[in-house]
């Protein structure tokens, strides 16, 4: 799995806790690597999270993935952030565009690769969801949530329970008040997902 994000939106720590849940709660071997830009707030972060039932011997960037997620919409017209994802693998987009805003907004090269290779696409508005919350722009769990049911490693309900404990794990000291509203980011993270029909002129 392939995660694009913003330093400092708290994609890289919530991978780590994803990680950490794969290989306490699962008999998968699991390991994170990570990739930033120079300036680390504000650039680019790009997390490689691989999991499997063979040892994992060496470290390095992933060039075949079976999930990408891209947590900044902007990357769309910056990087090719598809490159390398399987056929009928997963990508979801955080964005705020709608439905059928993603038929004028997305790069036609984008729109391609994900009709002939099958991909299963969804969205999901974690900007909006974090404001309304009051989290800012920290979309990390909303994405966190996103990616576990999506990417169906641990049961949807077991991995929401690793991810609570992780929130008071990481946040408890910050009082119930923050604890609850990653609580919500979580809740708000799993019923906000859209898939997304691919028109046949995307080909």
């Amino acid at each position: 799995c392939k995660f694009w994000g913003l330093g400092s939106d708290g994609t890289v720590g919530a991978n780590k806790s994803a990680i950490k849940i794969i290989g306490d709660h699962t008999n998968m071997y699991a390991q994170g690597y990570f990739a930033y830009d120079s300036k680390k707030s504000g650039g680019i972060t790009i997390s490689h999270l691989r999991f499997g039932k063979n040892p994992i011997k060496a470290h390095y960037e992933i060039d075949k993935a079976d999930f990408v997620a891209c947590h900044n919409q902007s990357y769309v017209y910056s990087y090719d952030v598809l490159e390398g994802l399987r056929k009928n693998g997963v990508f979801v987009l955080n964005t705020i565009w709608t439905k059928e805003e993603l038929d004028e907004k997305l790069p036609a090269k984008m729109k391609k690769y994900i009709a002939k290779n099958n991909i299963n696409f969804y969205t999901i508005n974690a900007v909006k969801i974090a404001q309304e919350i009051g989290l800012g722009g920290r979309i990390n769990m909303i994405m966190q949530a996103a990616f576990f049911k999506l990417a169906n490693i641990i049961p949807v309900d077991e991995a929401v329970a690793y991810l609570k404990q992780a929130v008071v794990t990481s946040y408890g000291k910050k009082g119930e008040k923050v604890v609850n509203m990653n609580y919500a980011a979580i809740d708000k993270g799993l019923e906000s997902v859209v898939k997304i029909n691919i028109p046949d002129n995307w080909k």
